[in-house]
């Protein structure tokens, strides 16, 4: 099963890089390295901070945008993992196997199929499977 770890800061987005935040990018970047050689990494990323972000929203029939974050909070999303694990706890050993990086969450990723020609999504996470 596919996971969404979502890591939440509540770090200044905007500070200048310390030598701790060096060396957790460092020991982050180790982590899904050794994740994708072991096959349970699918992608991962840091995003830029809030005040780089774009909320739109759908409202009768109109597309409304707000630049910058959506909610004044301390917390903001600052990267994400899809990891493939065969339940939730080898899911929390995966997320937590990187260095301390602030709050994780963890939400199985639905797999969903069309209603009628029986497509899943299984295909954008396995690129070689492309019809």
């Amino acid at each position: 099963m596919k996971y969404l770890c979502i890591v939440y800061s509540d770090h200044d987005s905007e500070a200048p890089e310390s030598p701790d935040s060096v060396s957790v990018k460092d020991a982050c970047i180790e982590q899904d390295l050794a994740l994708f050689k072991a096959g349970k990494l699918h992608m991962a990323s840091p995003l830029k901070g809030p005040e780089t972000s774009v909320v739109l929203k759908a409202r009768d029939g109109r597309v409304l945008r707000t630049d910058g974050p959506f909610i004044e909070t301390k917390e903001w999303i600052a990267g994400f993992m899809v990891i493939e694990a065969q339940d939730l706890d080898e899911a929390i050993d995966l997320a937590m196997s990187g260095p301390p990086v602030g709050i994780l969450e963890l939400r199985p990723i639905l797999d969903e199929q069309h209603s009628k020609t029986g497509q899943d999504r299984s295909i954008f996470f396995n690129r070689e499977d492309q019809p």
